[in-house]
């Protein structure tokens, strides 16, 4: 058994070591919208989601310099986002739109990605996504230096019919390829479900 004190650790080490255990890690396709109306669209993978109430976790880094990153300073200029899911046909350009730009340069039209507009707030939601989550600013909690966890309120959720259940009225995981992130070793490193398995009642949600 290995074992590693993080505590003894350089912040560098303690992300390596615990962005390979803690996976598969779901991650949060995020647009929001400037105080000037630039789109900006970006991958979070230290994100989860909290079903009551309908809430989402993203916990978002700063930039070498210490300065909020365009998604951070823009919930906090507009108060809404909207984060998506993306599945494997989508994996390049959600890889491509973690390159750091400048603010007035859009993810969305470097990308040639198509959006529409949501129902509730103002960022758009992106057409292709097989999960948009249109959501407002609840609270930060800062954790420390550089980093801070952002709750969301989910206000209206949309879903590609191909997902969908119609039995059960929710999506169907065996539907759609969801991308996670997995250990950042040698590079960025991704998966999807892969084999799922079925068991009878218990009484995990």
């Amino acid at each position: 058994m290995i074992t590693r004190d993080l505590s003894a650790l350089p912040k560098r080490d303690v992300y390596r070591i615990l962005s390979s255990l803690v996976i598969p890690r779901p991650i949060a396709w995020i647009t929001s919208v400037d105080a000037e109306g630039h789109l900006n669209l970006a991958p979070f993978s230290s994100f989860m989601g909290i079903f009551g109430p309908p809430m989402l976790a993203v916990t978002l880094g700063r930039r070498r310099d210490g300065s909020l990153k365009d998604t951070h300073r823009n919930l906090r200029e507009n108060q809404e986002a909207v984060v998506h899911l993306a599945d494997l046909p989508l994996l390049e350009a959600l890889h491509a739109s973690a390159d750091e730009v400048g603010p007035e340069i859009s993810e969305v039209d470097r990308l040639g990605l198509d959006i529409e507009a949501s129902d509730c707030v103002a960022p758009p939601r992106l057409q292709d996504a097989p999960v948009a989550l249109e959501c407002r600013l609840n609270r930060e909690l800062e954790l420390g230096p550089g980093s801070t966890l952002v709750l969301l309120d989910v206000v209206r959720i949309h879903a590609a019919d191909r997902i969908w259940s119609e039995e059960h009225d929710c999506a169907d995981a065996s539907r759609w390829t969801p991308l996670s992130r997995l250990a950042s070793v040698a590079g960025p490193n991704y998966g999807t479900l892969g084999q799922t398995f079925r068991l009878g009642p218990s009484e995990l949600p």
